[in-house]
């Protein structure tokens, strides 16, 4: 009955006009939506944008109203937010409400006169996908007035971004209803259920403009409160925020249109802002409350710019393929980066496992000087590697007693018959090309003729790319970068006098080099990458980036460990490429390859699904530091093929055999019986050799797979079987020789390739990049790190010389392969370990 009065009055009340209650609101967000905000706001604008939180935020806002404003949400609010593991993130704020009052009769009225009231939230989102994401929030009251206390509510939001352009929001404030009392005199509950559903739209894709509306409707009230909001970024400066509701009710006849106006100053890591709450909205005669906010936060928002700086980079191990690319973004976006004036390279291990790396990075430090930077190069006990890379940096200084390993090159290839046969194990092989010199390496006591021929050319080519380089860096003559190969080993004096450094500096020297350089006293640091509040909405669109690094082998890719070796399995790249041509997101595919080929069953596999890949989406090859054999058979499927001078490519041929260890298992006293329905069911076992009549089924059998290769090779250049086979044989090219004989395209390296990809897909220059396959620990790496070492690789192998470890890794190749496996494989070649490798790998992670 009390109630039912209660409601009877409110009615009555209503319709002589007089003001709604104003609800338990928290404190107000100002120009903020609920389907763009990011930051700690949306623990309670919409809990599941905190899944698209940049890094942690702490946040504080204080809202005044005027003291006769009927608005509630004013006060002061406090918030801390982060992301979690897996995608998750989460938040707690804090709400000190003060609702305003004034004069008798004037202000908000009951039941918030003189009573002031806090809120609790806590929010926790998770991210699925790009596109979507889903949050809660669960909120209390904590007030002295009984009907402001202990308010318990759930919310909960959807968000969902199809595109870098738009973003739609629904939002469910409260669905449990968390208020029973009734608020008299109206007869309306002081917090019931709220539903907000929103949209925000970006026009040019990115954060610099942007325009949104909401549509609130309040249960309990059946009204629909409507609103816009407004977002432009003013370059050096920050960001002009705004919006405009609705808030006129039927029966409120004081109260129409809230507004905010504000500007936020950001600057490094903080923002700082305030502005205006206007409008009779506010239900007061003043019609104007001021708000501001204060936030720390892990990212940046573009504001004002910061002083320039210098930044280095230091390398202790020389980085695997990708690492490598990883320094390579590094190094790109340092050279956009505006506010660093000088970038100094620390190498205290040789920059690259390659001179097709080496020259990659070469280029890195060219774009970086073209676009204004300084470079320096420090070295302690540099080799070619580094001395390729520096030579190209405005200035290289080297510590008072380093050295510099520089006599020229070398290439030492290993041959195991003479070991097998000791061993009583005897290698077997067919092959087609006679420059297919993989299997002499188990069957040869010493390179062929063609072999090594094949070899000293390349050689040939490997010193004079490098004399070149050296040369116009060093600014001297080819002739003269001879000579000082002739005179070996260089202490820093001798590479001093000999114009292969220009100066000397310890570490503690470093930072006046660097500013001596820059001819300024600024700031020097370890570089370090900003995380950078989001630019656009949901997936932008971007080139995909397929890394096919290590041994090509049939099913999941794999890592030995201790030698580092790494497998390429089919299965894992055909997912990759899968996910690579049916994401909408991905307009162009990079294909980087840096193999020395394997199965090639497993090659045909991967092919197969890159030409799909290329029918469908642009596909660019960079080739790494070697993209050979099975590693060219998979690039044919490129549209456009890019190598660098020394790319280890080519190599079409096929081999197949397998190691007969009869004589091993009699000199161990084994005797091997087998029983067979068939004469050949056992040809392909290790027990003996094969017939006369089976090797010349195994001839045939290659001879088929070597036509299918060079089959592939012509449709993809456009060449026909002849001229493909008059460079095939089996035979291996440096970058600049493939070129010429028209089995790549075009000299350049990784960024040429994305350059482009972008232009073909028609992306921006700055469109992200998607790498894959994502590299994977596996439980052993895990338990190593744990034991204190970053991966299997880093274990030392107490008591084994580095050559013992090198024949290790020349044998693992053929050791993972079972006899029945046909292989489009490079011959293993490692280089002298003061210069580094030809094919594969190098030692050092």
């Amino acid at each position: 009955m009390a109630i039912a009065a209660v409601v009877c009055g409110a009615s009555g009340l209503a319709a002589a006009g007089e003001p709604l209650p104003a609800r338990a609101e928290r404190i107000f967000s100002p120009g903020r939506n609920a389907a763009s905000e990011d930051s700690g706001e949306a623990i309670v604008l919409n809990p599941a944008n905190l899944a698209r939180l940049p890094s942690w935020e702490a946040r504080g806002t204080y809202v005044r109203c005027p003291d006769d404003a009927k608005k509630v949400g004013c006060g002061y609010a406090f918030e801390l937010a982060t992301p979690l593991l897996w995608d998750f993130a989460t938040g707690l704020r804090f709400d000190y409400v003060q609702p305003p009052w004034g004069a008798f009769n004037e202000g908000v009225g009951f039941p918030y006169r003189g009573y002031e009231y806090a809120w609790l939230t806590w929010g926790l989102a998770v991210g699925l996908g790009e596109r979507l994401s889903f949050g809660m929030s669960l909120q209390r009251s904590y007030s002295t007035n009984g009907y402001l206390n202990d308010l318990v509510g759930v919310t909960a939001g959807l968000t969902y971004r199809p595109s870098s352009v738009l973003s739609f929001a629904a939002v469910a404030h409260d669905f449990n209803g968390p208020a029973t009392q009734l608020l008299p005199p109206s007869g309306l509950p002081i917090l019931d259920r709220s539903y907000v559903l929103a949209m925000a739209l970006r026009p040019t894709g990115h954060r610099a403009f942007e325009i949104g509306a909401e549509m609130k409707y309040l249960e309990g009230s059946q009204q629909w409160l409507p609103k816009v909001t407004a977002g432009l970024d003013v370059p050096g400066v920050g960001r002009l925020r705004g919006d405009v509701e609705m808030a006129h009710l039927p029966n409120d006849t004081r109260r129409g249109v809230l507004g905010t106006a504000g500007l936020e100053i950001n600057f490094d890591h903080v923002s700082v802002g305030g502005g205006a709450l206007f409008g009779n909205g506010l239900g007061s005669t003043t019609t104007v409350g001021e708000y501001a906010t204060l936030a720390l936060g892990g990212w940046r928002e573009p504001g004002v710019p910061r002083a320039q700086k210098a930044v280095y980079i230091r390398i202790e191990q020389t980085p695997h393929a990708r690492g490598h690319i990883a320094l390579m973004k590094k190094l790109w976006k340092i050279a956009a980066d505006k506010e660093i004036a000088a970038v100094t390279l620390v190498l205290r291990a040789e920059p690259s496992s390659s001179y097709a790396h080496a020259e990659e990075l070469a280029d890195a430090l060219r774009v970086l000087r073209a676009h204004g930077k300084k470079t320096l190069c420090s070295l302690e006990a540099g080799g070619t590697q580094s001395i390729y890379v520096c030579a190209n940096a405005d200035k290289t200084v080297i510590n008072p007693a380093g050295a510099l390993r520089y006599s020229g090159h070398m290439a030492s290839y290993m041959y195991f018959a003479g070991l097998l046969k000791k061993l009583g194990v005897r290698a077997e092989f067919a092959r087609i090309g006679a420059h297919k010199s993989a299997p002499e390496q188990l069957t040869n006591e010493q390179g062929s003729d063609a072999a090594r021929a094949d070899h000293e050319d390349l050689l040939r080519n490997v010193e004079a790319v490098f004399v070149k380089n050296l040369a116009q860096g060093r600014k001297m003559t080819e002739a003269r970068v001879r000579e000082i190969a002739n005179a070996g080993v260089y202490l820093a004096s001798d590479a001093r006098e000999t114009n292969l450094v220009d100066g000397y500096a310890f570490d503690d020297e470093l930072e006046r080099v660097t500013q001596d350089l820059v001819g300024a006293k600024i700031h020097y640091d370890k570089y370090e990458e900003d995380t950078l509040a989001p630019d656009a909405f949901g997936p932008k669109p971007k080139v995909g980036l397929l890394i096919v690094d290590g041994d090509i082998i049939d099913g999941r890719s794999s890592v030995i460990p201790i030698i580092d070796t790494h497998l390429v399995g089919s299965y894992t790249i055909v997912d990759a490429i899968k996910q690579l041509k049916d994401d909408a997101s991905v307009r162009s595919v990079v294909l980087r390859i840096e193999s020395p080929g394997g199965s090639s069953i497993a090659s045909e596999v991967m092919w197969r699904e890159l030409v799909k890949l290329s029918e469908k989406k642009p596909l660019v090859v960079s080739m790494g530091s070697t993209a050979a054999s099975g590693g060219y058979y998979i690039a044919s499927a490129g549209k456009v093929i890019f190598a660098l001078p020394l790319t280890i490519t080519g190599s079409i041929g096929i081999f197949f055999g397998k190691a007969d260890v009869v004589e091993l298992m009699k000199k161990l006293g084994v005797t091997v019986e087998t029983y067979k329905t068939a004469p050949h069911v056992d040809a392909e076992s290790l027990y003996r050799p094969y017939t006369q009549e089976e090797k010349d089924g195994l001839q045939k059998k290659i001879q088929v797979l070597y036509d299918m290769f060079v089959d592939r090779v012509a449709s993809g250049r456009h060449m026909t079987k002849a001229e493909v086979d008059a460079v095939g044989q089996g035979r291996v090219w440096a970058g600049q020789q493939a070129v010429q004989n028209h089995l790549v395209d075009r000299m350049g390296g990784l960024r040429h390739a994305l350059e482009l990809a972008r232009e073909m897909g028609g992306l921006p220059s700055d469109s992200p990049i998607l790498e894959l396959p994502k590299p994977e620990n596996s439980l052993f790496d895990r338990v190593l790190k744990l034991a204190g070492f970053d991966s299997a690789k880093t274990i030392p192998v107490a008591g084994l010389p580095m050559q013992v470890v090198s024949i290790a890794r020349g044998l693992a190749p053929f050791v993972v392969y079972s006899s029945d496996t046909p292989l489009a494989r490079l011959d293993w070649a490692p280089m002298d370990p003061a210069t580094s490798s030809l094919a594969g790998e190098s030692s050092t992670p």
